[in-house]
């Protein structure tokens, strides 16, 4: 899935309709899925927000410790692949979520924050909108 927005080479648009398809094929897929995808989520949120408080601080980070986070990310994702795909995929998604939003690609970074905020809250049993990121400095 990864493989996917790696290519920027299409364009926004494309990019941004290949996340609406995935998303899609996301919530037509099994209920365990969906919640391991979400536990994904939520365990990469729980990250950022330890570490982080919320975006803004998170944007205000030298660029050095932000690519630290991502690389903390990836490394999530990859551990997680054999044993627990689906919560890599969530992980993914979070981390695609965040580089769209430290690149100002507002119109994929709301589709796909307000999806994962969806499925963390169900895999978290509802976790506060304080440790959403995106709602963590509003």
């Amino acid at each position: 899935m990864s493989r996917l927005f790696q290519h920027r080479n299409h364009g926004t648009r494309s990019e941004f309709d290949e996340l609406k398809k995935v998303l899609g094929r996301l919530n037509a897929a099994s209920l365990q899925t969906r919640l391991a995808v979400g536990a994904g989520v939520h365990l990469a949120n729980a990250e950022f927000i330890r570490r982080f408080g919320g975006f803004e601080s998170f944007r205000r980070t030298p660029s050095e410790q932000q690519q630290q986070f991502g690389a903390v990310l990836s490394e999530l994702e990859l551990g997680s692949r054999s044993q627990e795909p689906g919560v890599a995929v969530g992980i993914g998604l979070y981390r695609i979520w965040l580089a769209d939003m430290l690149a100002d690609r507002r119109d994929t970074a709301e589709l796909l924050g307000e999806e994962l905020t969806r499925l963390s809250r169900r895999a978290g049993g509802g976790c506060p909108a304080r440790d959403d990121p995106w709602m963590a400095d509003s």
